[in-house]
């Protein structure tokens, strides 16, 4: 048998010692488990509201831009027009802006490809809104000088819609 010397001086026998231990027992192993197991349920669930919160507010963030920038573009086009001239699919209209030459036209679609409300005047196209899942979820009522438009964005399972109504100017 070896020996050998604890710090305090008493001699201790090895082998038993080695011996001794056998491990781990059954409760210890499943108390271990049902530990690991809470903490890893704990922090799972908490990446995976985090990552759910996280989208739906990006989400919510860029429907909200969407309907913004489609109310800017409008309500600066609406203001300058005299008139709305309603127009046929995939056009949804043409607002007509009064200068001292030829009136600028200034057209609004819809792109089906890119699921987008576009803006077109004689400088090009932009985009007025994305998101825009069907033709439908965009309408222009003109109403006398009232211009009524509807704008409805949809993200994933989030829908947002914006009711705008704008004065035209007066001719």
């Amino acid at each position: 048998m070896r020996t050998g010397q604890l710090r305090h001086g008493g001699p201790i026998n090895l082998h038993k010692l080695v011996a001794g231990e056998a491990g781990l027992t059954l409760v210890e192993l499943l108390a271990g488990l049902g530990i690991s197991a809470f903490v890893l349920a704990f922090v799972g669930t908490a990446v995976f509201q985090f990552y759910k919160v996280t989208v739906w507010g990006n989400d919510r963030m860029l429907l909200a831009a969407n309907l913004q920038t489609a109310q800017l573009w409008l309500g600066r086009d609406a203001v300058q027009a005299n008139s709305f001239v309603p127009g046929t699919s995939p056009v949804y209209g043409m607002l007509s802006i009064p200068t001292s030459g030829s009136p600028i036209q200034i057209q609004y679609s819809y792109d089906s490809a890119a699921q987008t409300l576009v803006r077109t005047d004689a400088l090009g196209s932009q985009i007025v809104a994305r998101d825009i899942a069907n033709e439908s979820d965009v309408s222009f009522s003109p109403s006398g000088q009232q211009l009524d438009v509807s704008l409805t964005s949809t993200r994933g399972s989030l829908t947002e819609t914006s009711d705008l109504s704008f004065a035209l100017r007066v001719p």
